[in-house]
């Protein structure tokens, strides 16, 4: 075992002696991909980490831990957005029950209702107040001065 290990760590520094003939990484291949490939140049450790149980189940186990953490990733982001848009809303609907005159409920009504008009959600409807609201705030501190 231990002229096993020793062997391949010669040929593994052998190999990067060597110049590498393309500088671009080459992308990884699903276990699959590999195994259908010639894995002669591969080595034999990688072509037996390839066909050995351990190692296809070392290599499934990593890409489902992959995909475990994209999809976390992308929940984490739409909920970050969800909130995003809430706030907005929730500014909007505060501006519309001030400058109405309105109830909480009765200013996300007419949020909504004007949202549904206009064909836009909520959150573009709401950032439309916004934007105008801001506009008017200037416009004012302009007119005062």
């Amino acid at each position: 075992m231990s002229a096993l290990c020793h062997h391949k760590i010669n040929q593994a520094e052998d190999a990067l002696k060597k110049p590498r003939r393309s500088p671009a990484a080459p992308r990884p291949l699903p276990c699959e991909q590999l195994l259908a490939l010639n894995v002669a140049p591969l080595g034999d450790l990688t072509a037996s980490a390839l066909t050995s149980p351990l190692g296809r189940s070392l290599i499934e186990l990593t890409q489902a831990q992959a995909s475990r953490l994209q999809g976390l990733s992308d929940e984490l982001e739409n909920t970050r957005k969800a909130l995003r848009e809430r706030k907005l809303i929730e500014r909007a609907k505060g501006l519309i029950m001030a400058h109405q005159d309105m109830s909480e409920e009765e200013a996300y009504r007419f949020l909504r209702k004007t949202s549904m008009d206009q064909s836009k959600s909520m959150a573009d409807m709401a950032q439309a107040i916004l934007d105008l609201s801001s506009m008017l705030k200037r416009k004012e501190e302009t007119h005062s001065r």
